[in-house]
């Protein structure tokens, strides 16, 4: 169900997972963990409180070296009744709340913050295995868009004119908010969402719109394109998406490889 692999963000803090020295910056691997934090703790301070879980536990399991225990929590949490919803909100959610209190307090460490922001991104991947799967319609669609904010256009439309021309129906958006991206993903079903940044100053505005397409679409399979992804090779893995390429080639078999996965698993 969930999948074990070394921890997003934390891996650039270390090494970078495969021997090769850490590409983000300290810099910048504090405000991605610092956004992730944020984001999800947004989605907790407008959602009316319950009776919560021990969301403090939970915290102190996330910044473990070992993700297994924080893991059984949310699986242990799901057997007793909790669906997707609640396991987003009364858990990821207010634990990112509780999180960023703590750092605002200097409670936790930039690496503690950055081990939990990680593991956070990674189980609302993961938690998509807990809900039925969509609807899949039978055509290779996609929404391509840019990161919010993002002022270079080019290489995203290259991108969805290429795709055409392999047979995708690609809906090209630019120039939207991360609500609008959101809406339209709920409204038309998207499965595959590509997402173009250039540079490693759009990191922290792709970690929050990686957050909110997780919530607002938890079967999404997001790619990441772009120039970034030639400055971060590991992008992908280190802000939860689920692949990333800055080479047409690349880009095609990747969006192949994510489309298959969704057939795979018919409704």
């Amino acid at each position: 169900m969930f999948v074990e692999d070394t921890p997003i963000l934390i891996r650039a803090v270390d090494d970078d997972g495969h021997g090769q020295p850490p590409r983000l910056t300290d810099a910048s691997l504090l405000v991605l963990a610092q956004e992730v934090i944020q984001r999800l703790s947004t989605v907790a301070r407008h959602t009316p409180h319950s009776d919560q879980p021990d969301v403090e536990g939970f915290c102190i399991a996330l910044m473990e070296p070992d993700a297994q225990e924080a893991r059984l929590i949310l699986l242990r949490a799901h057997a007793s009744g909790l669906g997707h919803e609640d396991l987003c909100i009364q858990y990821i959610a207010a634990a990112a709340r509780r999180l960023g209190q703590w750092w605002d307090d200097d409670v936790i460490t930039f690496r503690e913050m950055a081990i939990a922001a990680g593991r956070m991104l990674g189980f609302l991947r993961d938690l998509r295995d807990l809900i039925p799967p969509p609807e899949q319609r039978g055509s290779r669609e996609a929404l391509f868009t840019c990161v919010p904010g993002e002022q270079h256009f080019l290489g995203v439309t290259m991108a969805a004119d290429l795709m055409r021309d392999r047979g995708w129906k690609i809906d090209l958006r630019i120039n939207e908010t991360i609500d609008t991206l959101c809406r339209q993903v709920r409204d038309h079903n998207y499965l595959i969402i590509g997402l173009s940044a250039t540079n490693a100053d759009r990191i922290r505005t792709l970690a929050a719109t990686v957050v909110e397409l997780r919530l607002a679409a938890p079967h999404a399979r997001i790619f990441i394109g772009g120039h970034l992804v030639d400055v971060e090779p590991d992008i992908a893995s280190r802000i939860g998406a689920d692949a990333a390429g800055s080479d047409i080639e690349t880009c095609v078999s990747s969006l192949e490889n994510l489309y298959q996965e969704l057939l795979a698993h018919p409704t």
